[in-house]
């Protein structure tokens, strides 16, 4: 028999090869379509991935998740972030206002408890009204919060703070841990680069108002007094929105509603956060 010419063999090879990758290759792409991308909150970052890897498990569908803190993911959505599925911390008009995201598709998905420290061993005050909560801010030598111009974590004790009536009272015996680039500052640069939970835990200031979420993987080195009363500290939203150029809306619609499922919701509950009402 006569045997084919090298030169024709060997193009016969490379067109084989060729058609092999281009199978792979649009395979692995599909896989990668097939992915939902989800943004989601840093700070949520410990249960949201377990409720993702449920959700996975259960669905067989794999997912992305990208985190970002919350100022910054309510940027990243307003600037046109392509991902699938968003959750993020209210207020966001700018989100809305962007056209990325389906307004209708609004899901509650669980909210944010500010929550009440001392040091460890320290008397716990009362703080089961507001008039206890006011008192106690009051009597306390030094207290501690974040900036809420920069953090998610500063807008409940912002506020509490203002509906007390108390904001300038408190003023100059407060310790506010600055966000980075804070009106300018390097947090670096001053004392208030120091935590607000370390501050808790070496005793430096009596009162410390945190993000009950924050507070709970550290119950060793300080103790948790309790949630502010919803009167002057109303639970901040995290809201999960389909986006408008979701390649698979279905997929991600799902992503969604399993976030606030009841399953979902015993997971967030575990994690210091108020499930959905």
């Amino acid at each position: 028999m006569q045997s084919e010419p090298p030169m024709k063999s060997t193009r016969n090879a490379c067109s084989a090869i060729f058609v092999i990758v281009l199978v792979l290759g649009g395979w692995t792409s599909a896989r990668a379509q097939g992915e939902i991308t989800l943004l989601a909150v840093g700070p949520m970052r410990a249960p949201t991935a377990k409720i993702v890897a449920n959700f996975e498990a259960k669905t067989g569908q794999k997912v992305k998740v990208t985190y970002g803190n919350g100022a910054e993911t309510r940027r990243m959505v307003a600037k046109g972030q392509g991902l699938d599925v968003s959750l993020i911390i209210a207020p966001f008009p700018g989100a809305i206002a962007s056209g990325t995201i389906f307004p209708s598709s609004a899901t509650l998905v669980a909210s944010i408890l500010t929550a009440v420290g001392v040091p460890k061993g320290r008397p716990k005050p009362d703080i089961s009204t507001p008039a206890a909560v006011k008192k106690a801010l009051l009597a306390a030598k030094s207290i501690g919060y974040e900036d809420p111009d920069f953090t998610v974590a500063g807008q409940g004790p912002w506020e509490a703070l203002n509906k007390l009536g108390i904001a300038d009272q408190v003023a100059t015996k407060s310790q506010v841990e600055l966000g980075p680039g804070a009106q300018g500052i390097s947090p670096a640069a001053t004392n208030n680069a120091v935590k607000t939970s370390k501050r808790l835990e070496n005793g430096d200031i009596d009162i410390g108002l945190l993000m009950l979420s924050d507070m709970l993987p550290e119950k060793d080195k300080y103790d948790v007094v309790g949630v502010l009363p919803r009167t002057i500290c109303a639970p901040v939203p995290v809201v999960g929105f389909v986006s408008t150029h979701a390649s698979d809306p279905a997929a991600a619609t799902a992503l969604l509603q399993y976030l606030a499922s009841p399953e979902a919701e015993v997971i967030w509950k575990e994690a210091g956060y108020e499930p959905r009402r």
